[in-house]
């Protein structure tokens, strides 16, 4: 049975078997936070890092972690941030070990920045085995697809 998670204008639909948080941290005198949406195939804890410190560990030979993390509106359409219609998807061959924010013993990661509806993301993905990456690029994508961002007011 899939679920709906929603927050801050983003959504996402969970795929049974998943977890799935959207947040946005607390900000500190001068520090200015963005929405945060997180979903894995493993247990999400409460204490955890934006790009998934915290999950990523946890990570099986057949489990995957995805977050979408906001820039601010500086970052919108720029050469980094180029703007689309869709969340770009991601395939086997764009997960790398090297793309990983930490580098663990058999994960692949990828990143994808994009903006869309005039807000701009990082799309970050880790797979628990890069052999089993084809698999596991489907398994990302069936969530990736699922990710919908409303235009802020």
């Amino acid at each position: 049975m899939t679920a709906t998670v929603s927050g801050f204008g983003l959504s996402m639909t969970v795929p049974t078997g998943w977890e799935a948080v959207i947040y946005r941290r607390p900000s500190t005198p001068g520090e200015t936070t963005h929405p945060v949406a997180q979903a894995a195939t493993v247990a999400i804890p409460a204490q955890r890092g934006d790009y998934g410190g915290g999950i990523v560990e946890t990570l099986g030979s057949t489990d995957v972690f995805v977050a979408f993390l906001e820039f601010g509106p500086q970052a919108a359409g720029s050469a980094l941030f180029p703007t689309t219609d869709v969340v770009p998807a991601v395939t086997a061959d764009s997960y790398r070990p090297r793309q990983l924010q930490r580098t663990v013993q058999g994960q692949a990661g990828v990143q994808r920045f994009f903006t869309i509806a005039g807000r701009s993301f990082c799309l970050y993905s880790v797979i628990g085995s890069v052999s089993a990456r084809v698999a596991l690029a489907s398994a990302a994508n069936q969530l990736i697809g699922s990710f919908q961002v409303q235009p802020l007011p």
